[in-house]
């Protein structure tokens, strides 16, 4: 009588243990070809926003819907003020140069010294308040 009970079941421990083995190789494989295909669409998109002609230099929020933008194309500056009804035009300049925007002790140092600099600073000015 148990020999027939087992032979209608016919569960093994082991069946589990390679159906287990097996889900978890594939579910990696799948995941490493996700990471794979997004890592190639970001290379493809950072080198396409790499080669653009037209860069927003600096942009100021007046409002929830108002800003205001600094844009440069060719080597022209463009003011241009962005709201609900569109984009408008408010001066062109050909005379600015990008270096005029960057700051001069950020251009030259790096992150650490900048971090540095900026920690002096405050602690410089919380001894002068402290006096």
């Amino acid at each position: 009588m148990y020999n027939l009970t087992y032979a209608l079941t016919s569960y093994n421990r082991t069946d589990d243990l390679w159906f287990t083995i097996r889900y978890i190789i594939v579910a990696t494989l799948f995941i490493c070809i996700l990471w794979i295909f997004s890592k190639a669409i970001t290379k493809k998109n950072y080198i396409s926003l790499k080669d653009r002609r037209i860069k927003v230099v600096e942009r100021t929020l007046l409002s929830n819907d108002k800003s205001l933008l600094l844009v440069e194309l060719e080597n022209i500056f463009y003011v241009l003020a962005m709201d609900k009804s569109g984009i408008h035009l408010i001066d062109k300049r050909e005379d600015l140069t990008h270096e005029q925007f960057v700051k001069e002790d950020v251009k030259s140092t790096s992150f650490v010294d900048q971090l540095k600099k900026s920690i002096i600073k405050r602690d410089k000015d919380k001894e002068s308040r402290d006096e």
